[in-house]
């Protein structure tokens, strides 16, 4: 799958994906560290990515209508449930393909992972 992973994720977040054979991209790369969300997702969208972040304001379907994005991605994570978290995102990613998680939000937490679209 073709992820683009916001500054916000931790390193380890990205090193775990990556792992998986994942063509990963990060905010950084592009020289957008520090920019606007708007400018970031868009950054997404035209590299034909889906959106890898923490911020929980990209949950907001109101904010960010699941039919508008190529997939958003948001990691409910906190320092000790780096672990838990991480095996269920390897689930979410191995459930998806790229083309099944457009115009999808995936919400992973500690347990399970939720979709809506």
């Amino acid at each position: 799958m073709r992820i683009f992973i916001d500054e916000c994720v931790w390193q380890v977040t990205r090193d775990f994906v990556c792992q998986f054979g994942h063509d990963v991209a990060t905010v950084e790369d592009r020289g957008l560290a520090s920019a606007d969300d708007d400018i970031v997702i868009a950054q997404a969208i035209s590299e034909s990515r889906a959106f890898l972040t923490r911020d929980m304001h990209f949950s907001n379907i109101l904010l960010y209508p699941p039919a508008n994005y190529l997939g958003i991605i948001v990691l409910k994570i906190e320092p000790d449930t780096i672990t838990p978290v991480h095996r269920t995102l390897a689930s979410a990613l191995a459930h998806f393909t790229q083309n099944s998680i457009q115009k999808a939000l995936v919400i992973v937490d500690h347990n399970k992972f939720r979709e809506r679209r």
